[in-house]
């Protein structure tokens, strides 16, 4: 998966080079630095206006993690730590449980621990183990529609570029020639093109990769949750494993799941 994702990476700058080496002689009408300005400065300035800056400097520094693969190894290290859990505290001491729960990584897991320990009713915690999945599932969301946005708004600017272009175009169209009218044309609409593939390119798969990161993990918490709640009655280490893996496995075989199923795990 690492090696389809380098060579995804690649072959968009290669895709968009040989566009441009087509016709090498008009190489140079393919470099407009003030349209890319626009578009790209437009958007952000845009973006920024419209959602808490705070949250968009948290998407914009979580996108060299979503060009990379998403480790597994960290569910399985919650997967497993939850089972070291469940064969202690189904034997051992309550002190023992409570030393054991220093050593749970996952912040969900080990809050969901603690009411289990603490005996808290199984309706709260229930309630609240859900309401940390709906608190991540909104977060997630908001993520996802600030690059949705970006999407919206680079064409847009764009076509706000071209504008621009063909305004100084005209306004010199009586002291120009032919050739450089063409020219100026040219150098005008490459500004269009640069919206087009900054939100085709860029913005629209990130926050498709994002949507679907955001349900594969609100689904390994959901698989979490399952496992407090059978530790919270006491089952057995092999049992709860049976069924860790039994939902683990379904969520790699709907890893492509919708939104709508995001929310569907938080309501069930």
């Amino acid at each position: 998966m690492k090696q389809s994702t380098r060579l995804l990476l690649l072959f968009v700058p290669i895709t968009i080079a040989a566009v441009f080496l087509v016709s090498p002689a008009h190489l140079g009408a393919f470099l407009n630095l003030p349209g890319l300005i626009v578009v790209i400065g437009g958007t952000l300035v845009a973006t920024f206006l419209s959602r808490p800056a705070s949250e968009v400097l948290a998407v914009l520094r979580s996108v060299p993690a979503l060009l990379r693969e998403e480790p597994t190894s960290t569910a399985d290290r919650d997967y497993d730590q939850l089972l070291r859990f469940a064969a202690r505290y189904r034997v051992a001491s309550i002190r023992n449980a409570e030393r054991e729960i220093g050593c749970i990584d996952n912040p969900f897991v080990r809050a969901g621990l603690q009411q289990v320990v603490d005996r808290a009713p199984e309706q709260e915690l229930e309630k609240s183990l859900r309401w940390r999945l709906a608190s991540v599932l909104r977060r997630e969301q908001g993520r996802v529609q600030i690059i949705n946005t970006m999407a919206i708004f680079a064409p847009a600017f764009g076509m706000l570029g071209t504008l621009f272009g063909l305004v100084h175009m005209l306004s010199g169209l009586g002291e120009s020639g032919l050739q450089e009218i063409g020219g100026s044309m040219a150098f005008a609409m490459i500004t269009t093109v640069y919206g087009i593939i900054a939100a085709n390119l860029l913005f629209k798969p990130l926050a498709i990769k994002m949507e679907r990161r955001t349900n594969m993990r609100l689904m390994q918490m959901k698989t979490l949750m399952e496992g407090v709640l059978m530790i919270y009655h006491k089952r057995h280490p092999a049992q709860i494993r049976d069924v860790l893996e039994s939902m683990q496995h379904s969520t790699m075989e709907n890893a492509p799941a919708t939104q709508a199923n995001g929310l569907t795990l938080v309501g069930a």
